[in-house]
């Protein structure tokens, strides 16, 4: 799309001018201007893909069908549409206190509550390029990954997938060498930006390492708004908690703590909405 490579060059010309850089080269383009049919065009235009349910079941993925199951993530999906609104914010970012706290799947499963939402736009992408889940959670198999995208190796419209007409998702196949330093780079903030510019999404959510695991997700944080932090229940320890709660609200916005992974003692209960021992606590 020609437009969000104008966007992209105009972002990074935003930039330098801020830096007080300027020349005929580094001048911005022409603004694209981008009607409502435009952007509706634009996510029809990503490329759909489907979803097995028996994959999603298995994958622990169970909020693609409205119903008792979903309850819990339906609550935080409002939650989070109600505080980005709250706060004037788009940008959230997804990271846990240790590795296997359940944060990708967590998200995949408020992803597709979001689906339930049509008139709510929301992106996903998966940022934790050195141990990427996403895609094999929903069950895809991507040909390319978002760092080839941010490096402007493939282009973004090539590689995204939508899911229903509000939900899109950039995914990865494998890891990504220099993770860190790629997240970090102006060239993905400038990227961001133009997607922004473009598509307009209502929501972006983005899918980070554990934040004890890496620096990538704290270089991450000067691009987004705010970060919604999982804990695994009986794992994570309170110094654990309290170290990264404290670092990150230091760094950005703290719009949210999962507790994860908390076994409920009777499953029978009518009032529980627990799923293969497993419920979910904000």
């Amino acid at each position: 799309m020609e437009k969000l490579q104008i966007a992209i060059e105009k972002a990074r010309a935003s930039r330098l001018a801020q830096r007080g850089v300027t020349s005929h080269e580094d001048s911005a383009p022409e603004a694209p201007v981008v009607t409502l049919a435009e952007q509706v065009g634009a996510w029809a235009a990503l490329p759909e893909m489907t979803l097995d349910p028996k994959v999603l079941e298995k994958n622990r993925v169970i909020s693609n069908l409205q119903g008792q199951h979903a309850a819990y993530y339906d609550i935080l999906r409002t939650r989070l549409r109600d505080e980005a609104k709250r706060r004037g914010i788009r940008r959230i970012a997804i990271t846990s206190t240790r590795p296997q706290a359940g944060k990708s799947t967590t998200l995949a499963n408020v992803s597709l509550a979001f689906a339930r939402m049509p008139h709510y736009r929301t992106m996903v992408f998966d940022f934790d390029l050195r141990r990427p889940s996403l895609a094999r959670i929903l069950g895809q198999t991507p040909e390319h990954n978002m760092g080839e995208v941010l490096r402007g190796e493939v282009r973004f419209e090539d590689h995204i997938l939508r899911y229903g007409a509000n939900v899109a998702y950039g995914l990865n196949s494998v890891a990504v060498p220099n993770s860190s330093e790629l997240l970090q780079s102006e060239q993905t903030h400038d990227f961001l930006n133009a997607v922004e510019e473009i598509y307009q999404p209502d929501l972006m959510l983005f899918d980070m390492p554990p934040f004890l695991a890496a620096d990538d997700t704290q270089g991450f944080l000067g691009f987004i708004d705010g970060v919604l932090l999982i804990v695994e229940a009986e794992k994570t320890t309170r110094h654990q908690l309290d170290a990264v709660e404290q670092k990150l609200s230091e760094l950005t916005t703290v719009v949210g703590v999962v507790l994860n992974k908390c076994p409920f003692p009777d499953e029978s209960d009518a009032g529980s909405y627990g799923y293969g021992g497993y419920g979910y606590g904000y």
